[in-house]
């Protein structure tokens, strides 16, 4: 599946050219030219990371944008021709992941991006803008005992027989913890329990 790019770039002909550079090379990329844009677009689609200029030409540049609406829930890199002390100290703010000057190297962009979502793969393998965790998940000491069994990648019989129940209710409050969680895979629920301290 191909990652999702956000540009917010305020000068079109630059966005185009990285829109066509990264997908020539496997990426499916969406455009914005402003602040209001790019967030319509940030909550309409779940995005893997942001490439997202500074100075938008705009009353909100874009390290507000990052601060109001990216927040932690996807990888930044920032593209600006400013360099500034000051506004490199309010981009390390953000904790983007990357900061590159223009003009700059398309293929330095590249592996700029590359590495990027490699690091934050791990970061925010359960992340997604649509879904923010709080301590609201409750979870009930069966369902617990059944987590802590499938992190160890028991099988469904197996967890019946260690708890003495039936595999159709261990089905049950499996589909229970996915729900409450929205996980979408073991991997990603065995994260978000590692992340609340239930394993």
């Amino acid at each position: 599946m191909k990652k999702k790019v956000l540009i917010l770039e305020d000068e079109i002909i630059i966005a185009n050219g990285i829109q066509l550079h990264l997908e020539g090379n496997g990426y499916d990329v969406e455009i914005a030219t402003d602040p209001e844009t790019a967030q319509t677009l940030f909550l309409e689609y779940a995005f893997d990371i942001v490439l997202c200029d500074i100075n938008l030409n705009h009353e909100t540049d874009g390290i507000s944008f990052v601060e109001n609406v990216v927040q932690n829930t996807a990888p930044v890199v920032f593209l600006t021709a400013y360099s500034d002390l000051g506004t490199l100290k309010r981009a390390e703010l953000t904790c983007p992941y990357a900061y590159l000057i223009k003009p700059f190297n398309k293929d330095q962009l590249l592996v700029t991006l590359n590495l990027s979502l490699v690091h934050a793969r791990k970061k925010f393998l359960h992340t997604n803008h649509r879904v923010r965790f709080t301590d609201e998940i409750e979870l009930t000491g069966r369902e617990l005992e059944i987590l802590k069994l499938l992190a160890q990648s028991k099988t469904t019989d197996e967890i019946s027989a260690a708890l003495f129940i039936s595999p159709l209710t261990v089905a049950t409050h499996r589909k229970n913890i996915l729900r409450k969680t929205q996980a979408r895979s073991l991997i990603e629920l065995v994260s978000i329990a590692v992340e609340k301290g239930w394993i």
